[in-house]
């Protein structure tokens, strides 16, 4: 074949790469726009960060005593504070978290981006780096733009990351090490994550290992004894402690290396292989050292948060994050190899390369469409409003306590903090679930909605089903996360009820 043709076939091949992968930023946008101001839930979880929020602006403490009134998230605080200080601006809702994680979303493309361009000083390849990691926004459980912690714990973990790699001055050090912790207080997974970031520092040098691993320790340590302070012990209580009571399974293991990694990303995964052998031969050890430290740390954050029980997708942040700046450079190595060989051979080996690439993009494709809700979503969740506003008294939806807030009702704790609570050994447990029977025992709620059974030796003993929620078996359920929403209406039995 000419080499005119091959040209010409090459460059079909590579520009059809680059609008493929182009396009999934372009599909997260149009998502983001009609996602953002959806007055309910898109995640299952995402009302109780809205009630976190409403406790801040509120003046109350986050991390008290779990009561059947509050239990928060097993989560430092960060995200939350920094979307109170947005919703005070613009409102409490949906809308100013999912600002932040939108933000932070468009932090993470813009620093993989930076990062593969820094080392490789390709556009092209930093683009498929950076679209590389859009393109996982549906196997990474739809999570970008949600009220939730990962976008912004991802973005100042890859910040520090960034930091380390291109900035050998202490002041550069030291602000990673900020970076780290502040993705610390986003997300306790960053501090195991940077494990392998401290090792490589202290075989980079001395000076430099102190100064990021110290200003780690320092603020850490600070931010732990003052919160610990201010919610007199009970920070620690919920970002250590409950983390020790959740388990691994061997099955979640293996599915995450098959289901979640080789999987969806089989040319992805080859091409981090190769990149490391290369770079392994190669004259640059400092390079090599500091991406399979990194490698090993976020893939290890994302395995041992996936191989939990309940552990869902959006854990694999971490994980596609890396994978796709270890594409990037791959890619770009891959091209400055076969610049030695004949045009020819080169050409037909830049066609092979375009090729399969676009087979790993085209592979990660998705329908956007099952990712937005419905005009029959918000009408129902507007006509479910209406409902527990005129009925008197609190009411009680133990998954989604920010309805009844939209009802001009108030919150309750979250089933899943609950949950984390009832997994852990502690006095708090039976303090918490003697309250909860109690109250149902006592009839104090005009109503309790429910999405599954809830403590039914109480509440079908002293609360009667009187409905079905909604009349139809396909609204109102979130796009992602776990499936479920508001099913059934208790309301309560007469008191001759012993």
């Amino acid at each position: 074949m000419k080499t005119s043709t091959l040209s010409w076939i090459s460059k079909l091949f590579r520009y059809t790469l680059f609008v493929g992968a182009i396009l999934y930023f372009l599909v997260y946008f149009i998502l983001v726009f009609y996602r953002i101001q959806y007055p309910f839930e898109l995640e299952w979880m995402e009302g109780g960060s809205v009630d976190h929020v409403g406790r801040i602006l509120s003046g109350q403490k986050l991390y008290v005593s779990p009561s059947l009134e509050f239990v928060p998230f097993a989560y430092p605080s960060l995200y939350f504070y920094l979307s109170a200080a947005i919703s005070k601006v613009i409102g409490i809702g949906f809308t100013p978290l999912r600002i932040l994680s939108f933000i932070s979303s468009l932090g993470c493309f813009f620093v993989i981006f930076l990062m593969v361009k820094r080392e490789t000083r390709s556009n092209f390849s930093a683009i498929l780096a950076s679209s590389l990691f859009a393109a996982t926004f549906r196997i990474s459980g739809s999570w970008f733009d949600i009220a939730r912690v990962d976008s912004l714990f991802l973005f100042f973990l890859l910040t520090a990351l960034y930091l380390i790699r291109f900035n050998d001055s202490l002041k550069s050090y030291i602000l990673a090490g900020i970076f780290i912790s502040l993705s610390f207080l986003t997300k306790q997974t960053a501090l195991a994550i940077s494990l392998p970031i401290m090792l490589y520092c202290i075989l980079l040098g001395r000076r430099c290992s102190l100064s990021f691993i110290g200003t780690i320790i320092a603020i850490v340590g600070v931010s732990t004894l003052l919160l610990n302070y201010i919610h007199d012990g009970w920070y620690s209580y919920y970002v250590f402690g409950l983390l020790k009571q959740r388990h691994m399974s061997i099955n979640r293991i293996v599915y995450f290396w098959i289901k979640d990694i080789i999987s969806p990303l089989s040319v992805a995964s080859f091409a981090v292989i190769f990149y490391l052998f290369t770079e392994f031969l190669g004259s640059d050890k400092k390079n090599y050292l500091f991406y399979l430290l990194t490698l090993i740390g976020m893939l290890g954050g994302s395995l041992v948060s996936r191989s939990q029980v309940g552990g869902y997708s959006n854990v694999l942040f971490p994980a596609y994050a890396i994978i796709s700046i270890l594409f990037g450079l791959a890619i770009h190595t891959a091209s400055e190899m076969i610049q030695a060989v004949s045009e020819n051979k080169r050409k037909i080996m830049e066609i092979y390369i375009y090729l399969v690439c676009t087979i790993q993009f085209v592979g990660l494709a998705y329908n956007p469409f099952t990712q937005i809700p419905t005009k029959e979503d918000l009408k129902a969740g507007k006509e479910f409003i209406n409902t527990m506003a005129q009925l008197n008294g609190d009411i009680l939806v133990p998954s989604h306590g920010y309805l009844p807030v939209l009802a001009g009702k108030r919150s309750y704790a979250h089933a899943m903090a609950v949950v984390d609570v009832l997994g852990s050994y502690s006095p708090a447990k039976a303090k918490l679930i003697d309250e909860i029977r109690q109250e149902i025992r006592k009839r104090r709620f005009s109503a309790i909605i429910l999405d599954a059974p809830w403590f039914p030796e109480v509440s079908e003993k002293y609360y009667s089903r009187q409905g079905a929620v909604f009349d139809s078996p396909t609204i109102f359920w979130p796009v992602t996360g776990l499936r479920t929403r508001p099913e059934w209406i208790y309301v309560p039995k007469r008191n001759d009820t012993n």
